[in-house]
């Protein structure tokens, strides 16, 4: 029982460790991300029966996810990372 325990602290004292470790993207840059996904993906649903459309509500999900979630596979493999500690 008491090794569980203490399995169960190490999990939960390294869980903190992984999120530092997935986000890549600054406030800033989240909160950009987001603005521009909406409106990207407000546009987009407008104009939704285009290509140009589809595409555009396409990138602003893609934006909106990269603010919500703060990870960017971009940065990622460019080995870039904005999040001030």
């Amino acid at each position: 029982m008491e090794s569980t325990i203490n399995f169960i602290k190490e999990k939960i004292g390294n869980a903190g460790d992984s999120i530092d470790e997935v986000q890549n993207v600054g406030n800033t840059e989240r909160i950009i991300s987001i603005i521009a996904g909406i409106a990207l993906t407000y546009y987009g649903i407008q104009k939704k029966e285009t290509l140009l459309g589809k595409g555009l509500t396409f990138a602003g999900g893609l934006l909106l996810t990269r603010g919500t979630s703060g990870f960017c596979p971009v940065n990622k493999t460019i080995g870039r990372n904005t999040v001030v500690s």
